[in-house]
């Protein structure tokens, strides 16, 4: 459909959006092909887009498309990842495991947004990288990073952070199930363990059921509470962001529309609304959604802004991963599950 804007026939806004978004499907789709191969469709979105970018600098037709999905696509998956929870995850556990986990939820959000700061990070990225450890990787990065990172300015901070967050939660997904054994858990233990302590909730459920597949089941579970746990802590951030940031006596923030849209997928999904088959379909259609940003991200950032971004989140990323690490395997170690 065209209308007319001053005497001049222009695309209707959503046509103009779409060679941008399908540019960045298409870099999607040989990402997640690629993590078939190896390494995580993130990561590799991320550095598809920045190799295509330094070799072809994207023209006019693209651009608004390309920063639609760095952006609006990216809030779409956040929203669906809201189809995951269901009513097992509270069932399964006791009192006292939703209790240890969120509380860790919290300390390590706490501890990011004294420790950022102090290492030089400003405290808006130290917030993302926080979230990415204490929740749910690359998604909690996405979602807090919408919430408190008003400008395209911040992209390369969001993408690198989410990149470093999935490196390690691959790392993690190796290592920590040898902790496991290690430590002696059983397969009540191993999984609050492995799925309170692993960043990614793919690389959290393949941990545990590299296991045993009771290890795999309470994994899946404990990780998916700590997702369930995305929407309030992403109310909290944007009320302190905005608390800090006003003269005056701060209000309650109204929540984002796609953090409205998590709850209500969340809200419909453990209702028993929503088909099975469907909830199934979204969490791969989540992951697509945010490996989609990724790749508008990179066909939008030169490279020598990634060399820029130096080693301190990363440090920080590690030392908030050790946090989560001790206080999931004190809990564990000593409560009889």
């Amino acid at each position: 459909m065209l209308h007319r804007s001053g005497g001049i026939i222009e695309p209707n806004w959503l046509w103009r959006d779409i060679p941008g978004i399908a540019l960045c499907a298409l870099v999607a789709c040989a990402a997640t092909w690629m993590a078939l191969l190896a390494g995580s469709a993130v990561i590799w979105g991320l550095i598809l887009g920045l190799g295509l970018a330094a070799i072809w600098s994207p023209p006019a037709l693209f651009q608004t498309g390309i920063s639609f999905a760095a952006r609006q696509v990216m809030r779409i998956g956040v929203a669906l990842l809201g189809f995951q929870i269901s009513l097992a995850t509270l069932q399964i556990l006791d009192v006292a495991d939703v209790a240890a986990l969120a509380i860790n939820v919290a300390i390590v959000l706490a501890v990011g947004w004294f420790m950022g700061p102090k290492l030089g990070i400003t405290r808006e990225l130290s917030l993302v990288a926080a979230a990415s450890v204490a929740i749910c990787g690359a998604s909690a990065a996405a979602a807090v990073a919408c919430v408190v990172m008003r400008n395209d300015s911040s992209n390369r901070d969001v993408a690198c952070t989410i990149g470093a967050v999935s490196v390690i939660s691959s790392v993690a997904m190796i290592l920590y199930p040898l902790l496991v054994h290690m430590a002696g858990l059983g397969s009540a233990a191993g999984g609050i363990f492995l799925g309170g302590s692993i960043h990614e909730v793919a690389h959290a459920v393949a941990a545990g059921y590299s296991v045993n597949p009771e290890t795999g089941d309470m994994a899946t579970v404990a990780k998916l509470l700590r997702v369930a746990l995305l929407a309030p802590a992403c109310i909290a951030v944007s009320f302190i962001a905005t608390g800090r940031g006003a003269a005056q006596k701060p209000s309650l923030p109204l929540p984002p529309v796609f953090l409205t849209g998590f709850v209500v997928a969340a809200l419909l999904n453990a209702s028993g609304l929503v088909p099975r088959e469907l909830s199934q379909v979204t969490a791969p259609l989540s992951r697509f959604c945010l490996v989609t940003s990724m790749a508008a991200i990179g066909l939008t950032l030169p490279w020598r802004s990634i060399r820029a971004f130096g080693p301190k989140p990363i440090m920080l990323l590690l030392i908030l991963s050790m946090i989560l690490i001790g206080l999931s395997l004190a809990y564990v170690k000593y409560h009889s599950v």
